[in-house]
């Protein structure tokens, strides 16, 4: 109970209040434009909330652009800040533990993140065009025409958004984990910043030219973005082992 209870306050510690507020405002102003600008649409299409959410979360511009760095900034710092840093080991029976701790605030703010974006996502959308659990003749016309092939909505839309979600979400945790090993290797936040955000950069332009949109794409992409991230891992661990703790640096 005592190592449950002191897993509980480590991760609650690294919820930074006043970034998520930045975040959320951030996040609703991103998604009313993105709203307001397949509103101009209506003359050519008229689309459902779902599909409109499917726009937005396949957008680079907002996926890579707008809401990765918006996510690294939120957990750049869970490395060494709060005082839970180089030094918070000792609390810790061993230094797997430490890392598994740090690993966790990551997804779990990973976790959060993704809830509210969805959530401030489909509450826009909805406030404006109806529900509909089907794809609309529109909406695979307008993607057709954008150059997507018409077989990638033969799934219905729930599973599709959700893989295109999920893949995005573990794009995030990937990019959350490079950080997390470079601001081990470096002992600086900075540079586990500069690095992630520009691997995320790369998978979502790759992800946009290489990567199709239909369902066992994305499923396949997740699949390969979760095995990036066991390696990261395993690199932190190994790196971890490797540091020489003293005071209140890393050598």
């Amino acid at each position: 109970m005592r190592r449950l209870y002191r897993l509980f306050t480590s991760l609650t510690s690294h919820l930074p209040v006043a970034r998520w507020c930045l975040a959320i405002a951030v996040i609703s102003f991103a998604t009313v434009v993105s709203v307001y600008k397949y509103i101009d649409m209506a003359d050519m299409a008229v689309f459902s909330s779902l599909e409109t959410m499917y726009l937005i979360l396949t957008d680079t511009m907002n996926t890579v652009f707008i809401y990765l760095p918006l996510y690294l900034f939120i957990v750049c710092g869970i490395m060494f800040d709060n005082g839970f840093g180089e030094t918070g080991i000792l609390r810790f029976r061993s230094r797997g533990e430490w890392l598994f701790v740090k690993a966790s605030a990551y997804v779990v703010n990973t976790v959060v993140f993704f809830g509210v974006m969805l959530l401030i996502n489909y509450v826009v959308s909805s406030q404006v065009f109806n529900f509909s659990q089907l794809w609309s003749g529109d909406f695979i016309g307008f993607r057709v025409m954008s150059g997507q092939p018409a077989s990638d909505f033969s799934n219905p839309p729930v599973p599709t958004i959700a893989s295109a979600c999920m893949s995005v979400f573990m794009l995030y945790i990937l990019c959350g984990f490079v950080n997390l090993l470079f601001s081990l290797i470096s002992n600086r936040e900075s540079v586990g910043l500069f690095v992630s955000l520009a691997v995320g950069i790369l998978f979502g332009i790759a992800d946009m030219v290489i990567i199709p949109d239909s369902l066992m794409a994305r499923v396949n992409c997740c699949i390969g973005l979760l095995l990036f991230s066991v390696i990261v891992c395993a690199v932190c661990l190994a790196a971890i082992k490797k540091k020489n703790f003293v005071g209140k640096k890393m050598y």
